[in-house]
């Protein structure tokens, strides 16, 4: 019965409503269409009217849309089910398969998939960048469906030669999916898409740049879930123009009223990594009650141009090649500085999640890069999606110690 509603759309067309009774008054009008968003986007996967396209978090969604497609991210659906509490039955019938070694959000995914709860994909798309291990998670995937797995391999330094090298993957990419799927290539439609994601791109500056003022407009726990969730998955569509109008508009009114999320705010920090743990935890708890914000999150960092619509495969090459937390570390330190300086940062934290090497391996160099600076910073071990490894007790002395170099 469980499997047939997953599958089924008549489930996410009945659950808006009820949802919509369900929300806090106060909850913002955003996080209200994120909730749709993911409902609809849902829906139409189950439906059987699109086709359904799988990819990473990383994977540029504005290829999917461009292609008419429905985008699945299955460590977004990981993450939902890690916040709902549901995540340790996947994550222990994947352990029976594969490593615990792997991050748990593809190990999540995995027992999901082994359990026939997600859509079937028509197509699997990945890219190499920023996880070494997408592509061959992802190609086991494809050999499970028994359907095409196209990938990117973003070169490590960013060159004109890398740039041309990148421009031929995605327009090669494109070309093979529309064969795969049955679909024209429209390159009118791909402006379109682009122009939409320009356009969520643009409220997302603003809201930046809203975030610098103090106190804090915005919980670092709401960047780091249905904020950063938007950005990974629903730019190029239109769901991602309103969501990125709407928590704009909602959070300027918060700076005009020069109301902060907490209280009494003390000190702000910056998260590091582009997770936090979605199951139950006290992480931010602890941070409020000592009236420490998280005033900003590297997940919603601009570090790309506004995309050219004429341009497509070039636009989306250099957004790829743009990425901070792709090839050398010190392209990643230098947006830390950036952002450590505009938000005001007093302290950080690095959450390194289990089995992601490319947060982990740089978080010593980074705190120690911070700590020159003047800036205290907690390195934060932990796991995004499986809650057999958060250990509340040393994460409360962890966090504790940072709250005290920070009086």
């Amino acid at each position: 019965m469980t499997r047939w509603l997953a599958h089924s759309q008549i489930t996410y067309l009945g659950l808006r409503p009820v949802l919509d009774l369900l929300f806090r008054k106060d909850e913002s009008p955003a996080f209200r269409i994120w909730v749709r968003f993911l409902l609809d986007i849902t829906r139409r996967a189950c439906a059987g009217k699109q086709p359904v396209i799988w990819m990473n978090a990383f994977a540029p969604t504005e290829i999917v849309y461009g292609l008419r497609a429905v985008p699945v991210m299955p460590e977004i659906i990981a993450s939902l089910v890690a916040y709902l509490g549901w995540s340790r039955r996947p994550i222990a019938l994947a352990d029976s398969e594969i490593s615990t070694d792997l991050c748990s959000f593809y190990r999540c995914a995995l027992g999901l998939v082994l359990e026939d709860y997600l859509p079937r994909p028509d197509l699997i798309l990945s890219s190499s960048h920023l996880c070494d291990g997408a592509n061959k998670f992802f190609h086991s995937l494809s050999e499970i469906y028994g359907c095409p797995h196209l990938m990117l391999d973003p070169p490590y330094t960013r060159n004109p030669h890398g740039h041309r090298y990148m421009v031929s993957q995605i327009k090669d990419l494109v070309v093979t999916a529309c064969e795969i799927l049955g679909v024209p290539l429209d390159l009118g439609h791909f402006a379109s898409v682009l122009t939409l994601s320009n356009e969520a791109r643009k409220y997302m500056a603003k809201v930046n740049v809203l975030r610098r003022c103090k106190p804090s407009p915005l919980p670092g726990r709401d960047g780091l879930s249905y904020v950063a969730g938007m950005n990974f998955s629903s730019l190029g569509s239109r769901w991602g123009s309103r969501f990125y109008q709407s928590l704009y508009h909602h959070v300027r009114g918060k700076v005009a009223r020069g109301q902060g999320y907490l209280q009494r705010e003390k000190r702000r920090l910056l998260w590091l990594h582009h997770i936090r743990p979605y199951y139950r935890n006290e992480i931010f708890q602890i941070l409020d009650e000592h009236h420490v914000a998280v005033s900003f999150e590297e997940p919603n960092f601009l570090y790309w141009s506004y995309l050219e619509p004429s341009e497509p495969w070039e636009s989306l090459a250099g957004k790829i090649l743009s990425n901070v937390w792709a090839g050398p570390l010190e392209r990643r330190v230098e947006a830390i500085r950036k952002m450590a300086e505009a938000y005001g940062i007093d302290g950080a934290i690095h959450f390194s999640h289990w089995g992601c090497r490319q947060a982990c391996g740089g978080a010593g160099i980074i705190a120690d890069d911070l700590k020159e600076k003047g800036i205290p910073c907690a390195v934060l071990p932990g796991d995004g999606a499986d809650s057999d490894n958060y250990s509340p007790g040393q994460t409360r002395t962890r966090l504790e110690a940072l709250v005290e170099m920070l009086e």
